[in-house]
């Protein structure tokens, strides 16, 4: 039963919540702290895995930030006893157990996890509407190539990096009269809108998460006006959202592309490693904050270019019409100084018919068939009709992978 692993991650994480919401030590607080990130990551990479199997294309990215908007709402909520601090001791282990057996109960009866079914084809998965065009990443260029699956891994990676450079920027201090709890609502609206747009495009949502690497900068000219800083302050937590989306929803789409929904997760990983990255180096520039914001701003710039070249490796439709096939079967015949009967039979050789089949259909004999294609063979320097197709296909489609043919029409 798939659901197994799932509520034993969850019963797990309850039964360390406990030790580690009673913990009067530092020692334990952070080791038990540790397991239960490390739980509450299994956790998260397994409803990714489920996003990628069960979601639909159409409305992917609304559903994880919808979903995670209410997480962060009801967070929000349970610190609002602790007057915006997150509830701890004896007082916590109410509403922590009780939304562990809320969530084993929600898993039991939701009819979430698969039972045998296959994850959606490429094709299943991008015919929801008009607007998938704009939104699909290409299966022909995904593909599962190791290149751009570490140029995606590599760009959330260097986007949360620079992300998390930013929150310690000098602009930073205006938090000192706010309240840190307040960043909750703006994020949670940010998630929702962020969750539309992405579904609405893929590009909108790319530009609005390159958009919240900006913010911290401008924010470096408003450390002394008070209200533009709060708007700005208000805003960044907002765009981060879409940040949040993105790197979630880009793994989505690869996982669901090359029908590999273990691969979801990835895009949280590289977030938290992206993540770690940039609090690290923060830290460790806390003096220099001169040297803080050149890294940043030198970051920032090879960070815009690799997503926009993950963009168009993904999403982006080709800006060239692409030849018809009737164009490469021409180029292909005059590439090769096929006769005009040598590209009667290769068309007819290319639909999958038999000798007989193209005699019949060209009014010619079967040995008349049979000559004809070895000479096509031997213009082509093809083995057999096999390979002679693999080479077409391959000038017709120079993307896919030549290994899988089927029978085609030449036009």
């Amino acid at each position: 039963d798939p659901r197994l692993p799932f509520q034993l991650t969850v019963l797990l994480l309850s039964a360390f919540s406990v030790p580690a919401l009673l913990a009067d030590t530092l020692p334990l607080l952070i080791a038990f702290g540790l397991v239960m990130n490390l739980l509450c990551g299994i956790i998260s990479g397994s409803y990714l895995y489920l996003l990628s199997v069960r979601g639909k294309e159409e409305n992917l990215s609304r559903i994880f930030g919808g979903g995670y908007a209410l997480a962060t709402v009801a967070v929000g909520l349970l610190s609002l006893p602790g007057s915006g601090m997150l509830l701890r001791g004896r007082t916590a282990l109410i509403p922590v157990l009780s939304l562990s057996a809320l969530t084993l109960f929600l898993s039991g009866r939701s009819g979430l996890f698969p039972s045998g079914e296959t994850t959606p084809t490429p094709e299943e998965a991008s015919s929801s509407g008009s607007a998938a065009g704009s939104r699909s990443v290409s299966a022909s260029r995904t593909g599962g190539k190791a290149d751009q699956m570490a140029l995606a891994f590599f760009a959330v990676v260097l986007l949360s990096t620079v992300k998390n450079l930013g929150f310690n920027f000098p602009s930073a201090d205006i938090q000192a009269g706010l309240i840190p709890e307040l960043s909750r609502l703006p994020y949670a609206l940010g998630l929702i809108a962020a969750g539309i747009i992405h579904d609405r495009s893929r590009k909108s949502g790319m530009l609005c998460t390159v958009a919240a690497l900006i913010i911290p900068f401008l924010m470096l000219g408003l450390t002394a006006e008070p209200l533009p800083s709060t708007v700005f302050w208000g805003l960044d937590y907002l765009f981060f959202a879409f940040f949040s989306v993105f790197r979630a929803v880009l793994f989505l789409d690869i996982a669901r592309h090359v029908r590999r929904p273990a691969l979801a997760p990835l895009g949280l990983l590289a977030g938290r490693l992206g993540d770690a990255a940039g609090s690290g180096l923060g830290l460790a520039l806390a003096g220099h904050r001169a040297v803080l914001i050149l890294l940043a701003a030198a970051l920032f710039f090879p960070t815009v270019w690799l997503v926009y070249r993950l963009y168009q490796k993904m999403y982006e439709p080709e800006t060239v019409r692409e030849k018809s096939e009737q164009e490469v079967f021409e180029t292909f015949c005059l590439q090769h100084d096929f006769s005009g009967r040598e590209r009667d039979v290769f068309r007819q050789l290319l639909s999958g018919r038999t000798n007989g089949e193209i005699a019949e259909a060209l009014f010619i004999t079967e040995n008349t068939v049979k000559y004809h294609v070895r000479n096509l063979l031997q213009k082509t320097g093809c083995k057999n009709r096999t390979e002679l197709q693999r080479q077409y296909t391959a000038a017709l489609y120079p993307d896919m992978d030549t290994d899988i043919i089927r029978p085609f029409s030449a036009g």
